[in-house]
């Protein structure tokens, strides 16, 4: 058994703690996770440990050279902080590590997208990607998928963040889609490799989408729908929401239009984007999701 530093410590963690648990992020915080690992865990979470599920991830690491960033790690997400105690315990990253140091933006939106915005959410994100930009977003189907090939036809970087492992493609569909983004970007997720992608992990990683990007751009969104969710953790945590108008008949574009009427900026293009992020327009961070 390799030595326990706060590197081991922090990933045979995430093997039994689930994404966002503040109680374990407050004791890592306050006594460090070698000591929480060792005498700071619940009895329920203590049970679970298994050699074999830690052995499995370090193989896995091992064979896809996948890389566990920890805070202060160079190419860790400084935006991560502002997560207070859900912060994760760390990254798993399949690809390439310097994509998530770069200046991030959120590009995110509905599975079920039309023609119309699986376009805007391309040439947003070729824009971004094109400014030396990484574009951000939750590699599922439609807005999502738009958005990473957007910045992949730019040439720029892309990263992914998942709800199970990064070795677990899934929609299985865009498997070709997560191959390419492993060479010019990255797949990443606080889950350990093995993970499944149940549905509360969705949710929970929208707000490391948030965290990451200095800013989110919802392109086709439903009312209710986990694009305006992921907007809302950008808005609490102070960042810029933008939101791209659709026709007012659309079902698709009820959530963008709901953003807009509660404070998000209307933008059209990655020139309005970066308008906003240069900071010439005023920041519009009260939206109440």
């Amino acid at each position: 058994m390799a030595e326990l530093d706060d590197r081991r410590a922090r990933m045979i963690l995430g093997t039994v703690v689930e994404p966002g648990d503040a109680v374990i992020g407050r004791q890592v915080a306050a006594v460090g996770a070698v000591e929480t690992l060792n005498h700071g865990l619940p009895a329920r979470l203590s049970k679970q440990l298994d050699a074999s599920r830690i052995a499995e991830v370090l193989d896995t690491a091992t064979a896809l050279q996948l890389q566990f960033l920890i805070p202060g790690d160079t190419h860790w997400p400084r935006g991560l902080a502002d997560l207070q105690e859900t912060a994760p315990l760390g990254l798993w990253v399949y690809g390439q590590t310097e994509a998530l140091s770069n200046d991030c933006i959120a590009v995110v939106g509905a599975r079920s997208a039309t023609h119309y915005g699986e376009w805007a959410a391309a040439d947003i994100a070729a824009g971004i990607a094109a400014s030396g930009w990484t574009v951000v977003s939750g590699g599922a189907y439609g807005i999502d998928a738009s958005a990473h090939r957007g910045a992949l036809a730019a040439r720029g970087r892309t990263v992914a963040v998942l709800a199970g492992g990064v070795d677990i493609a899934y929609p299985r569909s865009n498997d070709l889609l997560f191959r390419a983004i492993v060479e010019q970007g990255a797949l990443v997720s606080e889950s350990p490799p093995g993970t499944q992608p149940l549905r509360h992990r969705f949710l929970i990683r929208n707000r490391l989408i948030a965290a990451m990007s200095r800013a989110t751009v919802v392109v086709e969104a439903r009312l209710r729908s986990g694009a305006s969710a992921t907007a809302g953790h950008a808005a609490t945590l102070g960042r810029d929401v933008m939101a791209v108008p659709g026709p007012i008949t659309a079902a698709s574009s009820a959530g963008c239009h709901q953003l807009i009427r509660d404070g998000a900026v209307l933008v059209t293009s990655a020139a309005d984007v970066f308008e906003l992020v240069a900071g010439d327009l005023p920041r519009h961070t009260s939206l109440e999701i």
